[in-house]
């Protein structure tokens, strides 16, 4: 959940690492640094808070320098300050290291360091990788034997950047189930966690694969296994126009990106669905290869594969996994096969009960989820084939499944997920059409009117936003709740959920989601005039009984707020608030649910002056467990 980039070339490094920090800095907001090689000798400079604080850092102390590797943290050892900040270095001053993961046996490792003589400056796990490495180069006098001695004795997934003033001239890197790109300009190499921090400057990617050691220099890049063996990979080009970040005009990137979803739709949707008439496309030959340099990617499941499939297992974190609970819906509506959604971190310590007759899909936004990956990881060791839904085709999760289906999101920068949230549920759609089209499970006139309802969706999420004033005012209504309750059945249960998260995140009010089946049965106990609950109600083979659920609420003097279709009568009798959409087939209506839900958050947080794009304590790629 941290970025880390580095430089090396004839440019002055600490603005080019600034910039690219700028670009991974939804990664981790708690404190950011550098460490540079200045005439000849390392300097670290390092400020706690937002990246601005670091810059106003750089800009008084003026570093002269043209080789350097930075960081920006999520905390997960140490609070966030200038000591527990990366970089972190050894006793002699000479060497700094940036660390994205968790190292598990570090207090093994600092005690013995610790009983040896070293001495620790912070509270991180971080900082005994620098002493590890110091005490192996004492003994070695080389920085690649001295990094493979460590890492030997490193136990976790984690990935670091290394500079040492004794080597000016070159940056180490080291990955281990994480992703570390380099990128490789005129006599000059960027480093970075996410190659769209070194976009900007070059298109030629060189991607670290698991337990691999990149020694870095301006003539370019040398790859080692943890042996010592040689690796001989060559360079990817990628998109050769950088995602630029900007708002565009709006006050925040997730105003930004919520309205950006009619466009991600209609992406997602082109890039695997030409026509009603034609078959979704998952191929890798439709079109994918111009954006990740890599045209491997697609679905590439045969026929005789899906006819083996008994069962499907879905695993997800946070927004992703909500999606996942919109995809076993849909899944099981148009294929017929049984479908388990799992918190991905649940999976942990048991046994994953998958074969090669089940279909293991893992969602995750950055592709980078460290939960995620271990299931999928498992699931892929006991025989389940596997798929992957990803905003990301150069992540992790990319690398380890043969089958990726990826959004069209572009960076998603708030660190609540919007934009990707409704592109996954694209995605799960996509499948299932997929899947039942292969299959012959439900009639070729049902698929064909999916297909164009679906092709019809972005129009009506445009319908949506045009009336977002209204919804501002509606919503400011509920701004000094404390607690809020969201209910949804069936299709809607999940956006419920996801509701009631995106209202935590941006406003820090406490809220909860709930199947509206379930209200009776303990959670209306907090029901009482100053909770409001929000229904989310579409005509469909559930309304009458979420309409029962939310007249219940009512008889508790509950604050009734309902998403209700254009034209619902009986909706306008009983919620004092609506938060009206097109009408929609119950089927389809999660992909327009969820947004005057985003809307009511980003209005309420917004009004309540949070950091809407950088809530507190959160950050955007979770790569740890």
């Amino acid at each position: 959940m941290c970025g880390i980039v580095g430089y090396l070339g004839s440019s002055q490094a600490a603005p080019v690492l600034l910039s690219s920090l700028r670009c991974l800095e939804y990664r981790g907001y708690d404190s950011a640094g550098v460490a540079i090689i200045e005439n000849g000798e390392l300097a670290v400079l390092k400020a706690a808070g937002k990246l601005s604080n670091l810059e106003s850092l750089l800009n008084t102390k003026q570093p002269q320098a043209t080789v350097g590797i930075g960081h920006t943290r999520w905390a997960t050892h140490g609070v966030p300050n200038d000591q527990n900040a990366h970089p972190h270095t050894d006793c002699t001053g000479t060497l700094a290291i940036v660390h994205n993961g968790i190292i598990e046996n570090y207090q093994s490792l600092r005690q013995e360091l610790s009983d040896n003589g070293h001495t620790f400056e912070s509270d991180t796990d971080t900082e005994v990788v620098s002493h590890l490495i110091e005490d192996e180069f004492r003994g070695s006098g080389d920085m690649l034997t001295a990094i493979r001695g460590a890492v030997r004795r490193l136990e976790g997934a984690y990935a670091l950047g290394v500079v040492s003033q004794i080597f000016p001239e070159k940056i180490y890197a080291v990955n281990h189930h994480y992703s570390l790109a380099v990128g490789l300009g005129e006599n000059e190499s960027y480093l970075a966690s996410d190659s769209v921090a070194v976009r900007q400057y070059t298109n030629k990617i060189l991607r670290l694969e698991q337990s691999e050691i990149a020694e870095i220099s301006t003539e370019g890049v040398k790859l080692y296994a943890f042996d010592g063996t040689t690796v001989n990979r060559s360079p990817v080009e990628v998109d050769s126009n950088p995602y630029v970040i900007d708002k565009e005009g709006h006050k925040h990137f997730l105003h930004k990106e919520i309205h950006e979803q009619p466009l991600i739709m209609r992406q997602t949707l082109g890039k695997y669905l030409h026509h009603p008439e034609k078959p979704v496309d998952f191929s890798a030959a439709n079109g994918s290869g111009h954006h990740c340099g890599d045209s491997s990617y697609g679905v590439h499941l045969s026929k005789e594969d899906l006819k083996k499939v008994r069962r499907i297992f879905i695993v997800a974190c946070g927004t992703a996994y909500h999606a996942g609970l919109v995809g076993k819906y849909v899944l099981e509506e148009l294929c017929g096969i049984p479908v388990e959604v799992e918190i991905a971190s649940e999976m942990r310590g048991r046994n994953l009960l998958v074969n090669g007759e089940t279909l293991t899909v893992a969602v995750s936004q950055s592709g980078e989820t460290a939960d995620t990956l271990a299931a999928i990881t498992e699931a892929k060791s006991k025989g389940s084939m596997t798929l992957g839904i990803t905003n990301r085709p150069d992540s992790h999760l990319a690398q380890i499944t043969p089958n990726l289906i990826v959004t069209e999101c572009g960076i998603e920068v708030s660190v609540a997920a919007t934009k990707t949230f409704v592109a996954q549920c694209a995605c799960f759609y996509l499948l299932a059409l997929h899947i039942a089209e292969e299959l012959g499970t439900i009639p070729a006139a049902r698929i064909l009117e999916i297909k164009a309802q679906l092709l019809a969706i972005p129009a009506l999420q445009e319908q949506i936003l045009a009336r977002e004033d209204v919804v501002r005012l509606k919503s400011l209504r509920h701004a000094e709740a404390h607690d809020v309750v969201f209910i949804g059945r069936g299709m809607n249960y999940p956006i419920a959920l996801e509701g009631a998260l995106k209202l935590k995140e941006l406003s820090y009010i406490h809220a909860s989601g709930y199947a509206a089946g379930e209200l009776k049965h303990g959670p209306i106990a907090v029901l009482d005039r100053n909770v409001p609950v929000i229904t989310v109600l579409v005509p469909g083979a559930v309304y009458e009984k979420t309409l029962s659920n939310a007249q219940e609420a009512r008889a508790r003097n509950a604050q009734m707020i309902a998403v209700a279709i254009d034209g619902d009568e009986q909706a306008t009798k009983i919620f004092d608030t609506i938060l009206r959409i097109p009408p929609v087939d119950e089927f389809l209506s999660p992909l327009l649910t969820v947004i005057p839900l985003q809307l009511l958050s980003y209005f309420i947080a917004d009004y309540l002056g949070k950091d809407v794009d950088q809530p507190r304590n959160l950050a955007k790629s979770v790569t740890v467990e």
